[in-house]
Formats: structure tokens, sequence, C-alpha cells
């Protein structure tokens, strides 16, 4: 019971056309181990993300077993050639989420400000 494994879940906000919160009781999936720790992490920050990783993987290699980590992301397009992404949310909403937390545009802001 004490596997040295990092289960990663990426939640994208959506599933095929359908809301987290229409689809789930609980959507704080990185709960849902009960016997296993987990943290939701902001999947959009490539520092956090990196923090975050760095703390599960020393959770499982010093023998305290599995962990869980969500990943709090945003789908940019529809989920496959079959979904457009575009009958279930307006533009607005995604471009509204890629102008507040595109993780490529906010790393770059970083390095910038921080030469």
């Amino acid at each position: 019971w004490k596997l040295p494994v990092v289960f990663v879940c990426e939640n994208n906000q959506y599933g095929m056309g359908t809301a987290k919160g229409r689809s789930s009781a609980n959507t704080d999936y990185y709960t849902r181990g009960f016997y296993i720790p987990g943290i939701k992490v902001d999947g959009m920050s490539v520092l956090a993300v990196r923090q975050a990783t760095a703390f599960a993987a020393e959770h499982a290699r010093t023998g305290k077993g599995p962990f869980v980590m969500e990943m709090d992301t945003y789908r940019y397009h529809g989920h496959s050639m079959s979904d457009p992404g575009v009958t279930y949310r307006d533009r607005e909403e995604v471009s509204g989420v890629r102008r507040a937390r595109d993780p490529v545009e906010g790393l770059k802001q970083i390095i910038l400000n921080n030469e």
C-alpha cells in the first residue's frame, strides 16, 4: 500500500461537451482517493506544476506511498474532431482564459520581468 507512485488527473474543466459540475457530484478530484493524499495544482502555471511535482515525487520516493495531483487546466479547443468546442462555451470564455492564464505567456512574462 506504500507504492511509490504519483497519479496525475488533468482537469481541463470539460468532458466531451459537458462541464465538470454537470457530470460529477464531487469536482475536487484530488480528494477522491480517500486513503491517498492529494493536492490541486494550477496546471496552467509552469512553476506551480514544477513545485508540486517535486513535492509529490519526494513524497513517493521517501516511502510515504502514492500521491494524487489534480492539474487544474483549461482546454482551448474541442475534445476531438467531432467536438468543435463551440456549442457549450463561447469564444469570450476561451479568449478570457487564454489572456488570464496561458502557461506559455505566463512563463514568458516571468522570464522577461526577472532578467
